[in-house]
């Protein structure tokens, strides 16, 4: 059977479709990110496990906070993709919000999220680095965020705070 061109096209969309889901990219992006700070923990935890393919992994401390742990792994445990969610804090305006920390070991999922971090309406107010990753500070009038990319570039990580 020969292929013509009208076959071509319908053929090379359903092969890159399944170059695209053999592909991972990071599951979470720089917006999800944010949106999980205002969300209650079971919006959260339906929101990970449902949507994105977390699963609960307990809680973890961090800074002498409990936090919610989601954990998952594409593949090796070196392309494991961690989130933790503090407790909900009630502000003055009565509105609730949480800590977000997302944990990567992958080069490209931190550098994705660097790259939607500049492109959001978040301003970088601080680029630095301390003795073992370079940070990047961004801001903005509803959202602090923090980004830290070790220097061997094997790890990296997202902190995402909602503003009172």
């Amino acid at each position: 059977m020969k292929i013509t061109t009208k076959m071509r096209r319908p053929l090379l969309t359903v092969l890159l479709l399944l170059a695209c889901t053999f592909t991972f990219a990071q599951t979470l992006s720089f917006e999800d990110l944010q949106n999980l700070t205002n969300m209650s923990s079971t919006q959260a935890h339906d929101f990970l496990t449902s949507s994105k393919g977390f699963k609960a992994d307990g809680n973890q401390m961090l800074n002498g906070k409990s936090m919610e742990q989601y954990k998952i792994v594409h593949g090796t445990p070196d392309k494991t993709e961690t989130i933790l969610i503090g407790a909900s804090v009630k502000s003055l305006a009565g509105t609730s919000s949480r800590p977000v920390t997302y944990l990567t070991y992958q080069e490209s999922d931190i550098n994705n999220l660097l790259v939607q971090a500049k492109k959001s309406t978040m301003t970088l107010v601080f680029q630095g680095a301390d003795l073992k990753s370079s940070i990047y500070r961004f801001d903005n009038s509803l959202f602090r965020a923090s980004i830290s990319i070790s220097f061997d570039k094997k790890s990296g990580s997202v902190d995402v705070q909602q503003k009172e």
